[in-house]
């Protein structure tokens, strides 16, 4: 009988209770994608997978963490990370969640259990949550293979894991997907912007693509504005505007994508490839007499918990290159941070931004973001309250977000502020 968690994250529509056919090793071709692996130990792996495309949970509680795990002495005997659902509540009311953003037909799962023999159950999902089928198996205390793929060939967006006991928590040893769907590699730009900045200045932004694989790399840049519709940006050399560009590069090519025209913009571009790239965001301010200032922002992975500093004041200088000191500003600076986060998932996104300034005062603030929406703020204009002018910030998502902290002088781009987390 399915336990409530299962109708809780999902919708029975369809044959009830379909059966997933199940899947070998040899069904999955010769040189199956095993995506689990280099995660380090004690690591949050919630987002270790995130380049994929793909995002593991514990719901509706706990974490789902990376493990030390040495198996069998079939295998070779070294330590693997083996990725747990720990939780603190009741282990038997919590269960182990795949989400894919990139649908797939055919998934093997590696799972691990510490008990010589229990029954499980795997229940797969399209993108709207309806379930295409659910599966038994028994593990045990060895590497258990479990393969499967929907009986009436749908694609499956979403796979819940559940050994249903107190004592065992559900453990992911690898997740195989066939050569036939590969994976597809996702990272994001969480701003971008263009426009006028007064009368002199402009601020366009240039997309740096470098493929960083041996093979070719196809993919495309997909441009959204704030609210998640598709934005259409003016690109340099383009003849007219897309809210999707593709690109095809060669190993270790590099791609440029500029911001034109005279009209203002701002939003944020997510790129998706059939091979590992590396996307830059260089934020360019030009004046009358050319090139101001430049600015480059590195493309981050979904991820659901985050920490960095923030800073509102400008860095007193401890010393001085050459023997003419720097000029004085002709007008006082305006240091600031601007935040800028975005809901990857297909759900709403409740994200948790916890402020501790230098001082030890605290602040916080939840915001809902809709799936695809982006928050594009200054931290003052988030919490609303006077605080001190350096400290750290902090957000915790129950959905996957891509986010990114800027440092600005007078409202320009200086640098970036890294956000860091114990996701991996």
């Amino acid at each position: 009988m399915t336990r409530l968690l299962v109708p809780l994250l999902l919708m029975f529509v369809g044959a009830a209770h379909a059966e997933l056919r199940k899947l070998s090793e040899d069904e999955f071709g010769q040189n199956p994608t095993m995506l689990v692996g280099n995660l380090s130990f004690g690591a949050d792996a919630s987002s270790g997978l995130a380049r994929y495309g793909i995002f593991l949970t514990s719901y509706p509680s706990g974490a789902p963490i990376a493990v030390r795990w040495i198996p069998p002495v079939d295998i070779t005997p070294r330590p693997y990370p083996l990725i747990t659902n720990q939780t603190t509540g009741d282990q038997a009311q919590s269960v182990l969640v795949i989400d894919f953003r990139h649908p797939v037909k055919k998934i093997g799962l590696g799972l691990f259990c510490a008990k010589p023999a229990l029954e499980i159950s795997i229940t797969a999902a399209d993108r709207k949550a309806n379930i295409v089928g659910t599966l038994k198996e028994t593990v045990g205390d060895r590497f258990d293979f479990v393969g499967f793929e929907a009986s009436d060939n749908r694609t499956i967006s979403k796979v819940v894991i559940d050994y249903g006991s107190a004592e065992t928590p559900e453990q992911l040893f690898a997740l195989v997907i066939d050569p036939t769907t590969p994976p597809r590699f996702e990272t994001v730009l969480p701003q971008i912007a263009h426009g006028k900045l007064g009368a002199d200045l402009l601020l366009s932004t240039t997309i740096s693509i470098v493929n960083i694989s041996n093979t070719t790399a196809s993919g495309e840049i997909k441009f959204f504005a704030p609210g998640g519709q598709p934005l259409a940006p003016e690109l340099g050399g383009s003849a007219h505007s897309e809210d999707v560009v593709p690109f095809s590069l060669y190993p270790v090519q590099t791609g440029l994508f500029s911001t034109s025209g005279k009209g203002g913009m701002a939003g944020y571009a997510r790129v998706v490839s059939d091979a590992p790239v590396q996307a830059i965001a260089h934020f360019q301010v030009l004046g009358t007499s050319g090139r101001w200032s430049e600015t480059a922002v590195a493309s981050v992975s979904g991820r659901f918990r985050a920490v960095g500093p923030y800073s509102r004041q400008q860095s007193p200088a401890t010393g001085v290159i050459g023997t003419v000191p720097p000029s004085i500003p002709p007008e006082p600076s305006v240091v600031d941070s601007a935040l800028a986060i975005v809901n990857l998932a297909s759900e709403p996104a409740s994200v948790s931004l916890f402020l501790r300034d230098e001082k030890g005062f605290t602040r916080d603030k939840t915001v809902t973001l809709a799936p695809g929406e982006q928050l594009a703020r200054f931290i003052d204009e988030i919490f609303e309250e006077q605080f001190a002018p350096q400290g750290t910030i902090r957000l915790s998502s129950d959905r996957p977000v891509a986010a990114v902290l800027i440092k600005t002088v007078n409202g320009l781009p200086v640098s970036i502020l890294p956000l860091d987390s114990l996701e991996y």
